[in-house]
């Protein structure tokens, strides 16, 4: 008896071990071959590719991973612009983005943080984020560029005279809130105040302001004052597309970059320009932008 059930168990452990490895060749390939796939726990799926021309489908999709960090850290292209996601279905990118301040003390101390953001030829979602002011002695003003040299400029003011007076959404006292126009390169936000904060320097001696991904900013009179003060970063997400011609256009050329069983989706970057992403078929998963990237057909 004992002997079955020994091997009972070698049989049940080989059955798991086989599930496993066809599990894990069900896996679609999110890199081309012989290329990195992630940089520590974060996914780099194509077109997007770490370090080798081959791996990326062009500059613009170039991305660095610094191994030497703990865990290690994804940069975009050349710079310094960390990547904390990439969603191949929506064409977005999640970014850390500085909050700016503007800060004074009772000897009449003052200190600010303007914040600077370059992203061409990805662009600042208008969907996906909000522009937000918080202070009881603010005035917040971002501007950006977008295409043909055309400068937009935005912001919102939030004055207040006590913490009682606060209120408890980001509705204009305390807090302020308002939308990201359409197709960004940049943003450039910037902080001031009408009074130094002389009226409310014992409980707010500082603004601040940014452009934050829709969801993840809570406005809290109790807390988000202090909060604030120990926060530098903020998630912000980007656009991405393929070229800058429409799904018509582009199925035209050569480089049409929709693989097998995916199709072309619109993307609108401005009000006068276009471009393009590829999603999986329903019913299939994977990467669109690899030859039989997007595989087996899945029960729905």
């Amino acid at each position: 008896m004992q002997f079955i059930l020994v091997v009972l168990s070698v049989l049940f452990a080989f059955a798991a071990a086989a599930e496993e490895a066809v599990a894990a060749e069900a896996v679609p390939p999110q890199a081309k071959p012989g290329c990195t796939d992630h940089c520590g726990n974060l996914p780099i799926p194509y077109p997007f590719g770490i370090e080798h021309d081959y791996c990326y489908m062009s500059k613009d999709f170039s991305v660095h991973c610094d191994t030497s960090a703990e865990p290690p850290i994804a940069t975009w292209g050349d710079g310094n612009i960390v990547i904390t996601n990439i969603s191949l279905a929506e064409g977005e990118m999640q970014i850390p983005h500085f909050v700016a301040n503007d800060c004074y003390n009772s000897q009449g101390v003052h200190s600010n943080l303007r914040t600077d953001l370059w992203v061409r030829p990805f662009t600042v979602s208008h969907t996906r984020n909000k522009f937000i002011a918080v202070g009881c002695d603010t005035y917040a003003i971002f501007r950006g560029y977008r295409a043909d040299e055309e400068w937009l400029m935005s912001g919102c003011m939030s004055i207040c005279d006590n913490r009682e007076s606060v209120e408890q959404s980001c509705s204009g006292v305390g807090c302020c809130k308002t939308d990201i126009p359409i197709g960004l390169f940049n943003n450039t936000v910037r902080l001031d105040s009408y009074y130094n904060h002389t009226y409310v320097l014992d409980f707010n001696p500082c603004s601040y302001a940014f452009i934050v991904e829709e969801g993840n900013f809570t406005f809290s009179p109790n807390t988000s004052f202090q909060d604030l003060s120990n926060i530098k970063k903020l998630p912000m997400i980007l656009n991405w597309e393929i070229g800058e011609v429409s799904c018509d256009e582009a199925q035209k050329k050569d480089d049409y970059a929709c693989k097998a069983n995916s199709k072309c989706v619109n993307r609108t970057i401005s009000n006068d320009r276009s471009g393009y992403i590829c999603q999986c078929l329903e019913g299939y998963q994977g990467n669109p932008y690899l030859p039989d990237g997007c595989q087996g057909e899945i029960c729905t």
